[in-house]
């Protein structure tokens, strides 16, 4: 594989291995709102990766408005946020994230994250897993109101003009088939999937055998994007 010149990660299900906790608040959110849960294929296909305002339109069956979308996906991000500090040390980042990210700043590469996730939860990151040891709040792109949701290309994008990089020479890091779309509708010039079981991966590599899939960041093939 060439070697990038500039790398982006999606952050959940990427940096961290937090699928239960959102699958978990979901169903909490969603057996008290509509009296039902959401099975994991279910999940699977219409939420995973999604932002909360498209989770929502799925869901409820219509489109909510910016105020409704906002406060009903904060309600359910508390019951996340709550499950991760149960957690404890068990929330953490992937293993060999922070090595990675450590190599990257130590080589002056520049990196970013570009997630679907929305700003409390971006400032929960960096007070959980500090985050600040690596970025900078300008290059964490996550989701708004004005930011379509993967895989419209649009969160990439932005992603590779705050590093001011081509599109071309960017590696970008996924878990979800939504997110790998939006990285190589942007023009990445690389993508590798990540995930964390084993089904997980052979779903992503049976959607994009094109690609690599990894477990985690100790895999050999992270260290041939790396500088020799």
């Amino acid at each position: 594989m060439t070697r990038p010149s500039a790398w982006i990660f999606d952050f959940n299900g990427t940096l961290v291995f937090d699928s239960i906790y959102h699958e978990q608040a979901w169903n909490r959110y969603m057996e008290g709102r509509l009296g039902r849960v959401v099975p994991r294929e279910e999940f699977l296909a219409h939420v995973h990766g999604r932002t909360n305002r498209d989770i929502l339109t799925y869901l409820l069956g219509r489109c909510p408005t910016q105020a409704e979308a906002d406060a009903e996906g904060e309600a359910k991000e508390e019951l996340y946020r709550q499950l991760c500090r149960q957690a404890g040390p068990a929330y953490r980042l992937v293993d060999g994230a922070a090595a990675l990210l450590d190599r990257l700043a130590a080589e002056n590469i520049p990196f970013a994250i570009a997630t679907s996730s929305t700003r409390p939860n971006v400032e929960f990151y960096f007070e959980q897993l500090g985050l600040a040891r690596w970025f900078t709040p300008e290059r964490v792109i996550f989701s708004g109101p004005d930011m379509p949701g993967k895989p419209d290309p649009a969160i990439y994008r932005l992603a590779m003009q705050r590093l001011g990089v081509d599109p071309a020479a960017c590696v970008v890091l996924e878990d979800a088939p939504a997110g790998i779309r939006s990285a190589l509708a942007a023009g990445a010039g690389q993508v590798v999937g990540i995930g964390e079981t084993g089904e997980g991966r052979a779903q992503l590599a049976a959607a994009f055998p094109e690609l690599p899939v990894i477990a985690d960041y100790n895999d050999a093939r992270i260290a041939c994007l790396l500088p020799e």
